[in-house]
């Protein structure tokens, strides 16, 4: 480089710099106005192209990547289809999407449009909508450019010097920023949990554009972490997802525009499916261990005898036969042999009713209509339980006070069974008061008269 241009290029440097480190990071925003501007970089996009071709290099040599043609070309074909949607994209980038044959439930993206998928992954997704909420989420650390980003912030403790050096125009740029030190490896898949956060907000914007429900994204989190504690491990230690991250993707979804007739699912991904699940096992996994028989039967029906549960502002008739249980967010009344170990869930409440409240998020503290708020709830239920549908709504009063009497159905845990929920909401202060009665839809009948009586006698202050 001659002097004046070294001279040129040290100045404008240093003047970057000092501003960025000048700079206090940007406060936090809502999606409805978030324009989704990349952070301090000091690559270009095509040098995140090279990175990210040297570092997918490596990777294809140290992972199993699945070697099956029909598979991988649906997943290149979905993946540059909801690339082309998403923001800040780039025509240098790569876009390459490849399965690693593994049985853990994990994805991860090279900056520059490399992306990796576990096979465990496509076989755990539900519907093509939960795939693409995997790769949508993926996709956003690429546009976003996360990778360079974290490796930018690295490289500023070095001098100048050497940073001119290492953007000079040869050479390896793995190799030179690992020959300072910095461990390339690590820094290029090390997300904040803000860059997690915002490659949701991304996926989501992708989902909604590319027509599918943007509510699958969180759907597949809840789902796997609770079907799959053991296959997903590194999925939530690459991707930190606590409850409020899941309840956040929710909360967002309405302000990103008018629902649609959403994309779900396709033929092609349910063929897709199917034969990734006719291949041989992964290498290293053991075979899944049968289900010990969890369900010993249906439990009595309910007595016609009732008894009073009191309880903090508000009490309630359940039959004698029943059993209270109160925790420290709801209280569930159980007949005996209620509840069933559902297999990588835990034990599931398959009978009876639950009481609990609900915090609306939308509207200030109290001034929300109760319609909108039960919408809210049911959107949040959606999360575990995707087909959950509603059956019926309509207003009536619990003791003079203003409720909903929502009738839905959803997928039971009792194997291949769906069951009914009778929902009643009603104000609470500032919170909904929440009353689930649940049945399998093959004993509502005879569950139906003991909800009905419960519900009359529900009291809430």
């Amino acid at each position: 480089m001659k002097g004046g241009r070294r001279q040129r290029w040290a100045k404008g440097a240093m003047a970057f710099m000092a501003v960025v480190l000048l700079s206090l990071p940007p406060p936090a925003r809502g999606l409805e106005n978030l324009k989704f501007e990349p952070e301090f970089n000091l690559f270009s996009a095509r040098q995140d192209v090279q990175l990210g071709k040297e570092r997918a290099a490596q990777v294809d040599s140290e992972f199993p990547l699945l070697a099956d043609a029909p598979s991988t070309r649906y997943l290149n074909s979905l993946g540059r289809r909801l690339a082309a949607f998403s923001p800040n994209n780039n025509p240098a980038y790569a876009w390459t999407f490849k399965i690693i044959d593994s049985a853990d439930i994990n994805a991860f993206a090279l900056p520059g449009g490399y992306v990796y998928v576990n096979r465990g992954a496509l076989e755990a997704a539900e519907d093509e909508a939960q795939l693409a909420g995997v790769l949508a989420h993926e996709i956003g650390h690429v546009v976003m450019r996360h990778g360079t980003h974290e490796a930018s912030q690295a490289l500023l403790a070095h001098p100048l010097a050497i940073l001119e050096s290492i953007f000079g125009p040869t050479g390896s740029l793995t190799d030179q920023l690992e020959q300072m030190g910095l461990g390339m490896n690590a820094i290029l898949l090390k997300n904040s949990r803000s860059a997690e956060s915002q490659a949701d907000e991304v996926g989501m914007y992708i989902l909604y554009q590319a027509g599918y429900d943007p509510r699958a994204m969180a759907e597949f989190f809840t789902m796997v972490g609770k079907r799959y504690p053991q296959r997903t491990a590194q999925f939530f230690a690459d991707h930190p997802d606590p409850e409020d991250r899941i309840k956040a993707v929710a909360l967002a979804i309405p302000r990103l525009g008018p629902a649609k007739r959403w994309t779900t699912d396709n033929a092609e991904f349910r063929e897709v499916k199917e034969h990734l699940l006719s291949l041989a096992a992964p290498p290293g996994t053991e075979p899944a261990p049968s289900p010990a028989a969890a369900y010993a039967g249906p439990p009595p029906e309910p007595s016609s005898r009732f008894s009073k549960y009191e309880g903090k502002g508000f009490s309630i008739a359940y039959p004698d036969n029943w059993q209270a249980q109160q925790n420290e967010d709801a209280v569930t009344l159980v007949p005996p042999g209620g509840t069933v170990d559902a297999p990588d869930v835990g034990e599931v409440q398959a009978y009876g009713a639950s009481l609990s409240r609900f915090q609306p998020q939308h509207g200030a503290a109290g001034h929300w209509e109760l319609a909108d708020a039960t919408q809210e709830l049911l959107e949040t239920m959606r999360l575990s339980n995707a087909s959950l549908r509603v059956i019926e709504q309509r207003e009536m009063k619990l003791k003079g006070r203003a409720a909903l009497w929502t009738l839905l159905e959803a997928e039971s845990p009792l194997a291949g069974q769906k069951e009914r929920d009778l929902l009643v909401t009603t104000r609470q202060n500032t919170f909904v008061f929440t009353l689930i009665l649940i049945a399998p839809e093959s004993s509502y009948a005879a569950y139906r008269p003991a909800f009905e009586v419960m519900v009359k006698s529900l009291e809430v202050q």
